[in-house]
């Protein structure tokens, strides 16, 4: 990508979206040792549907949350804002058991699309939330050789697609960089992450116990069932406990050969200018993604920004401040690629944070041990994903059953990934080349 000055600018690792969504409730750190009939462990959109579903099912139980930072500031306040009802069928559905297995899959994102729906009206959520769908797009024709294609085949399944060329795609855009896209619809919604987060966070009932700054280090199984829980600074003995902390289960010693994090960064500029609103038309909001892996994300958000994310990195200690000022650079040039107007202190927050892959794209959503159960592992569509999981994990905790619980137990699992040094450099070089292979896309 060349040589960047990352010296002219000091980036600080503050996700804008949690900086414009307001003062978020504080809650105490826990110490000591304390017993419980219900744990959540991870205070994101998982981990926030399952304690909201436990008190709805458990009213007179103790049912604790906590976090090892601030609730809804993780991943749920630093993602690109996409609830995902239906994903892109990638490799056909060419036979009766891909068909089959996609028609399950978007079972669950429909639902889960539809549970992000419902609790944004029922608790009034303020969040820019607008299920107008989103577009897949590229410059490059042969980056996106299947589109009609993939059009059929969610035609066929009862899905909402249409395909955009390059007036259309500038016609809604505002900017003339893509040529070739895909508009999905079926309940796809774009929304404020942070702002979702918090108005969850704020509506929680006041029977969950919510403890911050509360870092699990280690899980015991009890031979009775539950789990003993160890802290940094205590302990708490769980007859049930759920664990929702995603690219994070390995830190407790879960799933340390199916998950892994990527790192992603973002920036977000200030609201447009009045000259800028009219170099792209005034365009009404949207969403674009790249059909290649290493391609930018881009939205143009309700209070008229514009977020760009153009890297995907294997980085499990996370991102330093200097490897987020040369992202930052990144970012500027994806901006002046398709907004050449913006000039380079466009940029009012860039931030990093960490997505939770699989090596086929599956999710976790497993009983561990009787009484300790794990949901999590959204390959990038944990808005409605962990929404949707976290309350179905609640549900399948308690002796429930449902069509959407059998679905979501039966789903093929993640598949095995080594560890240490051998991973570290095959996931590197795979990752860097999606990223080379990209370039014309950033």
């Amino acid at each position: 990508m060349g040589q960047t000055d990352t010296t002219r600018t000091k980036v600080t690792d503050r996700s804008g979206w949690v900086a414009l969504a307001g003062e978020y409730r504080a809650f105490p750190k826990l110490s000591g040792e304390h017993k419980t009939d219900w744990l959540v462990i991870g205070g994101g959109f998982t981990g926030l549907a399952a304690a909201r579903r436990l008190a709805e099912l458990h009213s007179d139980a103790r049912i604790m949350l906590i976090d090892r930072r601030q609730l809804g500031q993780g991943a749920s306040g630093r993602n690109s804002g996409f609830s995902v009802s239906m994903e892109m069928p990638r490799g056909g559905l060419g036979t009766l058991a891909k068909r089959a297995d996609y028609q399950a899959q978007w079972d669950i994102h429909r639902a889960a699309g539809a549970e992000v729906k419902r609790l944004v009206g029922e608790l009034a959520i303020d969040c820019d939330y607008e299920a107008k769908g989103y577009i897949f797009a590229v410059r490059e024709a042969n980056k996106f050789a299947r589109r009609a294609a993939i059009l059929r085949d969610i035609v066929d399944v009862g899905g909402e697609a249409e395909l955009l060329e390059e007036a259309a795609l500038k016609a809604r855009l505002g900017i003339s960089f893509y040529r070739h896209g895909l508009w999905i619809g079926a309940g796809n919604a774009l929304l404020q992450p942070a702002r979702f987060a918090k108005g969850l966070i704020d509506t929680l009932p006041s029977q969950i116990e919510i403890y911050e700054n509360t870092d699990a280090v280690k899980v015991t199984v009890r031979p009775g069932g539950g789990a003993v829980v160890t802290l940094r600074d205590g302990s708490i003995s769980a007859a049930h406990v759920i664990v929702g902390l995603n690219a994070f289960m390995p830190r407790l010693g879960l799933k340390r050969n199916q998950v892994f994090p990527i790192s992603l960064t973002a920036s977000l500029t200030r609201p447009l200018t009045e000259d800028e609103e009219q170099q792209i038309g005034r365009a009404a909001p949207w969403g674009m993604l790249c059909p290649i892996e290493g391609g930018a994300t881009v939205r143009l958000t309700a209070d008229r920004r514009i977020l760009m994310r153009n890297t995907a990195e294997y980085e499990p200690a996370g991102i330093s401040a200097d490897m987020l000022a040369k992202r930052r650079a990144w970012h500027e040039m994806g901006l002046k690629n398709r907004f050449p107007f913006l000039g380079s202190d466009a940029i009012q927050y860039t931030w990093s944070g960490h997505m939770c892959a699989s090596r086929n794209g599956r999710f976790v959503f497993e009983a561990l041990s009787p009484g300790l159960f794990a949901a999590g592992c959204y390959n990038g569509a944990g808005v409605a994903r962990g929404t949707l999981l976290g309350k179905l994990m609640a549900e399948h905790a308690s002796g429930g059953s449902s069509p959407l619980i059998a679905n979501a137990l039966a789903q093929e699992k993640p598949k095995w990934v080594p560890s240490g040094p051998l991973f570290t450099l095959a996931a590197k070089i795979r990752l860097s080349h999606e990223l080379r292979r990209a370039r014309s896309e950033h």
